[in-house]
Formats: C-alpha cells, structure tokens, sequence
C-alpha cells in the first residue's frame, strides 16, 4: 500500500512538473508572437524594450495570475460546498454578472450604450 501512495506522489510530481514546463512554453511563446513576431535574441533591442517589456509581459503576467486566482476560487469554493462539482452558479454569480453587465451597458456611457454617449 505503501509502495502505490509513493508512486502516485511521484506520478503527481511529473504531473506538475510538466504543467509547469507547459506554462513558461506558452508563455515564452505569448511573448514572441503578437502583430510583429519577436524572437528571444530580439527581446532586449529597441523593439522587444516596448512590446515585449511594456506591454506582451505584463499582460501575459496578468493572465497567469487571474487564470491562478480563478483556479484557486474554484478550489475553494468546491473545498467549501464539498461538492466536487459546484460553480459560481450555486451562489448566483452568473445572475448577478449579468445584471452587472446590463447596468454598466445602459448606464456606463461606452460604446456599447444605446444611448451613444
């Protein structure tokens, strides 16, 4: 019994371990392609200062750390209900983002208003 725990903790390690590589793969990746395709080498001229460093890299940033805080959300909210499968809609969060959504279209004055402000 001992011996099947150590190989399903060793299966998991490899597991995160190659998520994780997964990860910095996309990432790199992100970091790279856009209107204007950058290599690595070309990451610290003139060019890569201002897309890679002042705009691919925060916002590739930013969506690894939301995409994190949404996983961590879940988890918890699963932990909490102890209900492998419980979502937003149990608490009604998907009602509520679409009542949200309404009043900031009707009343938010963009260019999604009726009122074409």
């Amino acid at each position: 019994m001992l011996d099947f725990a150590h190989r399903q903790q060793r299966s998991d390690r490899r597991r995160l371990l190659l998520l994780v590589l997964l990860l910095f793969v996309a990432a790199g990746f992100s970091l790279c392609a856009g209107d204007q395709w950058l290599s690595p080498a070309r990451w610290f001229g003139p060019e890569g200062q201002l897309f890679v460093w002042q705009i691919r890299l925060p916002r590739t940033l930013a969506v690894i750390l939301v995409g994190a805080a949404l996983a961590l959300s879940g988890t918890i909210m699963q932990a909490l209900f102890e209900n492998p499968l419980a979502e937003p809609g149990l608490l009604g969060v998907s009602n509520g983002a679409g009542v949200g959504l309404i009043a900031a279209v009707m009343l938010g004055g963009g260019a999604l208003s009726p009122l074409g402000r």
